[in-house]
């Protein structure tokens, strides 16, 4: 009898031993799987951090490269087809566009006179379009006060005529600025929301309007969307 007794007694203290081996081995693994999601979350953190250096980054750099773009346009209906040489397409450009702005600018006293076209040109260049009768042209004038110019005149004195397809009076030559690749993407994914009513550019910042307010916002960021921006900047209220 107490020899069977002793025998049990033993499996009971072996369990126990076994047991309290299996608790301090689920104890290791909680306090390992704590450990771990700790680790998890100072990286997720620390990913975060380095996404919005990133980001930022990301800005500064295309900030910087549409500065240099500062002082080009892009024209978009010039009789002009890829094959087109240099001088042909400096030379159309200056007659058809920058010569008759520059013409109304010394009437309107802006401007008391300039220099050749080769001057006011740095270059002009064609760039690849699916129509083959007329590819857009990105012009870099040697400064920005020309290409102000332009801007300021392009509208009272280059030419209109009906569009073939709505009959609107629109102007035969579209002078843009001249966007960074990342810019022009990001305008028109805003173009494509259905609240978006015109957006458009001023030195190479995307602003736009919405349907229900004449409220103007400015696009700060290539992450901005249009539900960041309005959720930053609410319209204001109509008053009764």
């Amino acid at each position: 009898m107490d020899a069977a007794v002793n025998t049990i007694m033993a499996k009971l203290d072996l369990m126990t031993t076994q047991m309290t081996s299996h608790f301090s081995k689920i104890e290791s693994l909680e306090a390992a799987v704590v450990g771990l999601r700790a680790d998890l979350a100072a990286s997720v953190k620390t990913n975060l951090k380095k996404d919005e250096i990133i980001l930022k980054q990301q800005d500064q750099i295309n900030s910087c490269e549409q500065s240099i773009r500062s002082s080009s346009i892009r024209i978009l209906g010039l009789p002009l087809v890829k094959d087109a040489t240099a001088s042909t397409i400096l030379n159309t450009v200056f007659d058809l566009i920058v010569k008759p702005i520059l013409e109304h600018a010394k009437l309107k006293g802006d401007l008391e006179g300039y220099p050749g076209r080769r001057f006011i040109i740095d270059s002009a260049f064609c760039i690849p379009a699916k129509n083959p009768a007329s590819c857009p042209v990105i012009v870099k004038f040697s400064s920005s006060f020309i290409r102000n110019l332009v801007f300021q005149y392009k509208n009272d004195v280059l030419p209109k005529g009906p569009d073939p397809t709505t009959k609107r009076v629109r102007p035969t030559f579209a002078i843009y600025e001249d966007l960074t690749s990342a810019n022009f993407a990001h305008m028109r994914t805003l173009t494509e929301d259905p609240r978006t009513t015109s957006i458009w550019t001023y030195n190479g910042q995307i602003k736009f309007r919405t349907k229900d307010t004449d409220n103007i916002y400015r696009v700060r960021s290539l992450t901005d969307t249009v539900d960041t921006i309005l959720k930053n900047k609410p319209p204001k209220p109509t008053p009764p």
